[in-house]
């Protein structure tokens, strides 16, 4: 076996000039509409009730972490819903000066 071994070859697919422009078209859409979805209130609601959601319930499996890491986890959860509806807040004031 020598020190230096030949990479192995690899087909490379050709891509048409078309193709580039609707994968890029299709890119563009896809951030307008994110942008579009993060600008709205309901969005930031939806992303504040899933990191409520996302706090330990009694019952859960807690695995091998002590009572402050699940508080902490508990806290900043809670922390970034807040956030979430604050970012909501301000949504509904922008469609109110718009």
């Amino acid at each position: 076996m020598t020190a230096v071994q030949e990479a192995p070859e690899v087909a490379l697919e050709v891509v048409t000039p078309a193709e580039v422009d609707a994968y890029v078209a299709h890119f563009q859409a896809r951030v307008i509409q994110d942008a579009m979805r993060e600008a709205t209130a309901s969005y930031w609601r939806r992303r504040a009730q899933t990191f409520r959601d996302a706090r330990a319930r009694p019952g859960d499996f807690v695995g091998n972490s002590t009572l402050e890491q699940r508080r902490a986890r508990w806290r900043r959860l809670t922390e970034i819903a807040q956030a979430c509806d604050a970012r909501a807040q301000v949504a509904l004031i922008q469609d109110e000066v718009i």
